[in-house]
């Protein structure tokens, strides 16, 4: 098990208490990034062996305290990956606003949150915990009424102090070789989260696109979260990347060109190198997934087109770039390799054309940084719910050179009745849904390769049927040799309008 640690961000693993910067907006829309009335819910996942004793306290933006149901501040969520959620749509002594949430537990927990826009039109994104709190972020992607072909986008950055004390903080945002503006935020309170709209932002031009980085002054430790809204529905969700986590090598597990439901994937890469990167000195490097998309090239391989300056962003992008992408129904893997120098990377989910067209996610590509890392925690995992909720959880194996391994999943059920019920959940058959319940599968990932287990379908190709359909609760997958990475989707199985799309990387472990 991992050492006692704690969730940020909307939750993040960090060393002693567990500082969760969430997005909480019970019933108040984003400001003017979006016209939406938004809501949110956050999940849990136990990482430890004992039962972990949970206290949780709601923010408001201002900082003060922002008082709460007192079950959804002080709980216990089960020991060995079990898992509890909690919805503040639901919580009538929550009042409506945004703010963010400190999170206290005596075992460690990882966790994801979902942003929704409920009983209307859907817009919905998901993130994942950041790993630690930084001094300073990276923002691959951040943009002030730009126009796209999902409509105009606009960024949102939301920076929660994770330190003990009150910090001032910067936003430099960048495009070409210079920073267009720096937004200083002062005196930001400890646990107190600030929400930067950019297209309320008049220090910036109209239309503006670029990257940015997120600095706390004297060493102070903060955690950045960006949610990116995209005509009347679409939003795309992702952790800024921490000055930890950068490198030269990162593993995109999903990457799909033109397909036939009008799905691409663009892939979005920083230089936080210190120099200019040349032209080349980046390169896309895409294999093929042969038994999905026989059709097409078995491997691409795309370059950085010019000169990438100092915290800018480039963005392979197979929409607008047909000359170098296939134009019809090409999926697979890459990889992106800079050489020498340091980048981070996000990966764009949209769907640009067709019936669910302006439905959008994103996740962070995955640092092939050497990780010896064995264990992958996926907090939420749901198998065709009713109301058509479903994942889908993709397990990268990240070394591309050694032979197949075998891996052990492990699905955990929900222990709460409304959750996972008895009458789906109840494998012992005891009367009761508990660890006795859990669903174990043994499964081949090939070297270099990814498995996926699918909830959204019955059957076939990835297909779970050890689950039963309304099966909810956390995932945890063991591989016997190789480290493993991966992230999940998810998605609605029933119905496709406005934006269901949501993607949070998972947790890997030692």
């Amino acid at each position: 098990m991992v050492s006692k640690s704690s969730v940020i961000k909307f939750l993040a693993i960090a060393v002693n208490l567990v500082v969760l910067t969430a997005l909480i907006t019970s019933g108040i829309s984003l400001g003017a990034a979006t016209t939406k009335t938004l809501s949110t819910n956050y999940t849990l996942v136990n990482l430890g062996s004992a039962d972990a004793t949970v206290n949780v306290q709601y923010l408001k933006e201002d900082g003060s305290v922002w008082d709460a149901d007192p079950a959804n501040e002080s709980f216990i969520v089960p020991a060995d990956f079990g898992m509890v959620q909690v919805r503040q749509y639901f919580d009538s002594t929550l009042a409506a606003g945004r703010g963010s949430v400190v999170v206290s537990s005596d075992q460690p927990l990882a966790g994801v949150s979902q942003i929704q826009a409920r009983n209307q039109v859907p817009t919905q994104g998901a993130y994942s915990a950041i790993t630690q709190g930084s001094n300073s972020f990276y923002v691959p992607l951040a943009a002030r009424r730009q126009p796209t072909l999902s409509g105009i986008f606009n960024s949102l950055i939301v920076i929660q102090n994770t330190d003990s004390v009150a910090l001032n903080v910067s936003v430099a945002l960048v495009k070409g070789s210079s920073t267009t503006y720096t937004k200083p935020i002062n005196n930001l309170l400890p646990g107190q989260a600030f929400y930067y709209d950019l297209e309320t932002e008049t220090n910036l031009p109209e239309p503006w696109i670029g990257s940015a980085v997120v600095t706390a002054a004297n060493s102070g430790n903060i955690a950045v979260v960006t949610n990116s809204f995209s005509g009347p529905d679409g939003l795309q969700t992702f952790n800024a990347f921490p000055a930890e986590s950068i490198g030269p090598n990162w593993m995109v597990p999903l990457f799909f060109s033109r397909l036939n439901n009008g799905l691409s994937t663009v892939v979005t890469v920083q230089n936080i190198s210190g120099a200019q990167i040349p032209a080349g000195g980046i390169t896309l490097s895409c294999i093929k997934d042969a038994l999905t998309f026989p059709v097409g090239p078995a491997t691409i391989t795309v370059g950085l087109p010019s000169v990438l300056n100092v915290n800018e962003s480039y963005s392979f992008n197979p929409v607008a770039d047909a000359a170098n992408f296939p134009n019809s129904h090409w999926g697979g893997s890459c990889q992106i390799d800079a050489g020498s120098s340091d980048v981070v990377a996000i990966v764009q989910m949209r769907i640009t054309s067709g019936s669910a067209a302006g439905a959008a996610a994103s996740y962070e590509a995955i640092p092939m940084n050497g990780s010896t890392n064995r264990t992958l925690v996926v907090p939420l995992v749901a198998k065709r719910l009713a109301n058509g909720f479903a994942s889908v959880v993709t397990i990268q194996n990240m070394n591309p050179n050694q032979p197949a391994n075998d891996v052990e999943l492990t699905y955990m059920p929900s222990f709460i009745a409304a959750e996972c019920p008895v009458a789906i959940c109840d494998k012992s058959g005891n009367g009761t849904v508990g660890a006795e319940d859990a669903v174990t599968i043994f499964l081949d990932l090939p070297a270099g390769g990814s498995l996926q287990q699918n909830h959204r379908i019955g059957g076939g190709a990835g297909a779970v049927p050890e689950l039963p359909d309304g099966w909810q609760g956390s995932l945890v997958a063991v591989s016997s040799i190789q480290p493993i990475h991966g992230f999940v989707q998810l998605t609605n199985y029933l119905f496709g309008d406005g934006d269901r799309l949501m993607a949070h990387n998972a947790f890997s472990l030692p």
